[in-house]
């Protein structure tokens, strides 16, 4: 998408800054092997892939200062803290149609035989009065921020076709869709979009008007609900404190939490405490196709971006880079807005400090592989190659 126009986006209180610190390297007291590195944090150093996904656990913590005692969840008992996650987790699940937000408890089904002792629901006050509906009669399971090894597991155990390969991936199934879906993307067209985004002939921005974006959520949306188990991933955007957004992805499937794991910043245990409501929410339901008569759509997928709701949904199609792709097209929106260049791209580092830019198609030069930062140095220059959760700044 392009964005034009200088109206800030409000995704949190962050705001723009004209710059950023520029990396220096050391040039008095060289390394024997003469590798350059980013003095601003102890060097990365990897011989195998096993070292660097143990360095990726430990040094994967983003950045975002912890405010002392003024978070949503600060003060509060573990059980406290964990009933208001679920209820902020039911709020973004919640019909549109509704009173409240679906009956929420933490933990794997297959591992709860027993009611839980307290859930959560969300009331809804500006919604009509309708009648009690079969998914309020029940629990949905929130597998919440889950581990590699435990997705791993739910995938093993439940998706079939999911297999460890040799390398110790995870092999799966994307079902009938094994790439993206450009043609049925579509962006809610608004008073503030039809201004600032490119629209017409050329274009890959093809619109889609309020209302049916919301037909379309209510049946992603009715369709997680109506599972024994959803998985949240509550995560961040953006390396630097001051832009960083916090995204929340609601998926059904372990291969899809274990992909945006991947992709985004991890939160802390401290960050999560103080995570609150996200600024932007995915709505993955895509093993669930959206309705054909439904207006605006030309097959059974349909993957719809609404910048002013700050949610994405996805019908239609189990392909995980539909998540990644949408999260671009919402930071491209939202950067220059604050005077800031985004870009998917490689970047090499001389041993100097100059810097080379390396764009291409996904996989080949900059990075769809889910590494936080994956960093490789042959003769004295370090190849960065990003994913989400970096972004290069021009000044």
């Amino acid at each position: 998408m392009a964005g034009k126009g200088s109206e800030e986006f409000s995704f949190g209180n962050g705001t723009a800054r004209k710059g950023l610190p520029k990396i220096q390297t050391t040039s008095s007291q060289k390394k024997e092997n003469g590798i350059c590195h980013d003095d601003s944090t102890p060097p990365v150093r990897a011989q195998t892939i096993d070292e660097l996904h143990s360095l990726q656990k430990k040094k994967s913590a983003p950045t975002t200062p912890i405010q002392g005692t003024q978070g949503a969840f600060a003060n509060l008992s573990e059980e406290e803290r964990e009933k208001q996650q679920l209820q902020s987790i039911s709020a973004s699940l919640a019909s549109l149609t509704r009173e409240t937000g679906p009956r929420l408890v933490r933990g794997d089904p297959a591992r709860k035989a027993e009611t839980p002792k307290h859930s959560a629901a969300v009331q809804h006050y500006f919604s009509p009065t309708i009648s009690v509906s079969d998914s309020s009669l029940k629990f949905t399971h929130i597998l919440y921020n889950l581990s590699p090894a435990e997705l791993y597991e739910q995938a093993i155990k439940y998706e079939q076709g999911s297999f460890i390969t040799a390398s110790g991936a995870l092999a799966t199934l994307s079902g009938a869709k094994t790439g993206r879906s450009p043609r049925d993307k579509r962006v809610v067209k608004d008073e503030t979009t039809k201004d600032e985004l490119w629209w017409g002939k050329g274009s890959p921005n093809i619109e889609m008007d309020e209302h049916t974006f919301l037909v379309n959520r209510e049946r992603a949306v009715d369709y997680l609900n109506s599972l024994d188990k959803v998985f949240v991933n509550d995560q961040f955007l953006n390396w630097d404190p001051q832009n960083r957004i916090k995204v929340r992805i609601v998926s059904a499937r372990a291969y899809h939490s274990l992909f945006m794991h991947n992709m985004c910043i991890r939160p802390t245990p401290e960050e999560l405490e103080n995570f609150g409501t996200p600024d932007f929410t995915i709505y993955n339901a895509g093993q669930f196709p959206c309705n054909r008569y439904t207006h605006y759509m030309t097959s059974s997928t349909s993957i719809d971006l609404n910048l002013a709701r700050r949610e994405m949904v996805i019908l239609g199609t189990q392909y995980a880079g539909e998540m990644k792709k949408g999260l671009f097209s919402v930071m491209h929106y939202l950067m220059p807005k604050r005077q800031i260049l985004s870009l998917h791209s490689g970047c090499n580092m001389g041993k100097d400090g100059d810097v080379a830019l390396f764009f291409g198609l996904s996989g080949i030069v900059s990075s769809d592989h889910g590494y936080d930062l994956l960093l490789t140095c042959a003769n004295n220059t370090c190849l960065l190659t990003p994913s989400l959760n970096i972004l290069l700044y021009i000044f």
